[in-house]
């Protein structure tokens, strides 16, 4: 029995964020297997109302939230409806991101409004939703924050530079941190998860060049790109009392190609 269909969430309510499509549509179909009710929160709305259909066609639990997260206003949101909806916190996946086909580019070629994008999508947001989160958790006498980061915090490229995205995700794993050792004593746990090349709409213009390298014995070891479910059944792993003793550190998912970097 995997940790999906063992019951690992029952009686959690779980915030999905970037839920619409990719990485967060499949945490959002996955979660509500493990027993998780979830509130989902994304952009698009007719992408994210899909997802909501598919999670209650599967006899789950869900909640349709719309949301635009550079909006500090709308980050608090996204908790108060989800308390509204289900009446508590115990997860909070922090998955919404502007990826580099958006924010790419250098410190001198980027303009000073996508920089912001990056870091008011990629970080402010994921502070904010904490923010409003953490008080929830407290008072249900914990929880699990997972917040995805990515391989781009730990390595550059000099192909295709992204040095706002870098930047953001960095952030991301300083407040991981920081956070995992202020409520710890809470009994909250906060986590990082640093995807590799991962198959979403983020990276159609890089997959084709990782897959082909991949086969040719090059790149990623395990011989594939990722997909979303890669990264959703450690986010699974992560909110889950399964991880009940891990907090403050990330999981790199890339296939081993961190590994195998010269």
């Amino acid at each position: 029995m995997g940790i999906a269909e063992s019951g690992a969430l029952k009686g959690k309510v779980a915030i999905i964020t970037g839920a619409a499509t990719g990485i967060g549509r499949a945490s959002a179909l996955l979660f509500p297997q493990a027993g998780a009710r979830v509130a989902l929160a994304d952009g698009p709305e007719a992408e994210l109302a899909r997802t909501v259909a598919d999670v209650r066609a599967a006899r789950g639990e869900a909640a349709a939230i719309t949301a635009d997260l550079t909006r500090p206003e709308a980050c608090a949101a996204v908790v108060t409806e989800t308390v509204r909806a289900f009446g508590r916190v115990d997860v909070l996946l922090n998955n919404a991101g502007v990826g580099t086909m958006v924010v790419g580019g250098t410190v001198e070629t980027i303009t000073l409004e996508h920089w912001d994008l990056a870091q008011d999508v990629n970080v402010r947001a994921m502070y904010l939703l904490a923010r409003a989160a953490v008080p929830h958790m407290r008072t249900a006498g914990g929880g699990s924050i997972v917040n995805i980061s990515s391989v781009s915090a730990f390595r550059g490229s000099v192909e295709r530079p992204t040095h706002a995205y870098a930047a953001s995700k960095g952030a991301v794993l300083g407040l991981t941190h920081a956070m995992a050792a202020s409520y710890g004593r809470d009994r909250i746990r906060v986590n990082a998860i640093c995807p590799g090349t991962i198959r979403t709409r983020l990276t159609v213009d890089i997959v084709p060049g990782v897959e082909k390298a991949s086969r040719e014995g090059r790149g990623i070891p395990l011989g594939r790109v990722g997909e979303p479910e890669d990264i959703a059944r450690c986010a699974l792993f992560l909110a889950s009392d399964a991880s009940s003793f891990i907090s403050g550190t990330h999981i790199i998912v890339d296939g081993g190609a961190m590994a195998a970097s010269p």
